[in-house]
């Protein structure tokens, strides 16, 4: 048998999910979201939390699923934070708070009646969302690439190519 995890379990596309409670702020409604234009598929856009811009992150197309209906102002979202970083997971509906069983082995939690349900780490998402808007922004700035801790690789600005180390002297011998 599993560890027990407090999670919140939430509707969304048609499946139940969880994610531990220790990472939700708080549940809200989404104000109005405003997309952005070159965000990759994860980030379904941005809305004002109390002053706040916060950015509504597409569960399902982070965790491989297809893309879910853009976020509308009144859906429902969990405020996560992980590490400082804060965003909403937009949610079709919150069904309850809980102690489940962590199926061992899996990415699931099973509850009382013995059914599973996917359990979510938001800082795995978050990360994933990150990583991939560095990506397009690498793409629209003519950057040959980002590294997973935000370094980018300059590129050539006439070929696009990844710019040339400035230590090398063009010397393809060995010697």
């Amino acid at each position: 048998m599993g560890d027990l995890r407090n999670v919140i379990v939430f509707a969304l596309g048609g499946a139940r999910w969880a994610a531990e409670i220790r990472h939700v702020r708080e549940v809200v409604s989404l104000g109005f979201v405003s997309t952005v234009p070159t965000a990759p598929p994860g980030i379904a856009g941005v809305f004002n939390l109390r002053g706040t811009i916060v950015p509504v992150l597409d569960v399902l197309a982070l965790t491989g699923h297809p893309p879910h209906l853009p976020p509308r102002q009144g859906d429902g979202a969990l405020i996560v934070e992980v590490d400082g970083a804060v965003a909403a997971l937009r949610v079709d509906n919150v069904d309850e708070v809980a102690s489940f069983v962590v199926v061992p082995g899996a990415e699931k939690v099973v509850d009382g009646r013995g059914r599973e349900m996917f359990l979510i780490d938001p800082g795995v998402l978050l990360r994933r969302s990150l990583v991939a808007a560095q990506a397009v922004r690498a793409l629209d700035h003519g950057e040959a690439d980002v590294t997973l801790s935000g370094h980018s690789i300059p590129a050539d600005s006439t070929t696009g190519a990844p710019a040339v180390p400035p230590d090398f002297d063009g010397d393809t011998t060995l010697g």
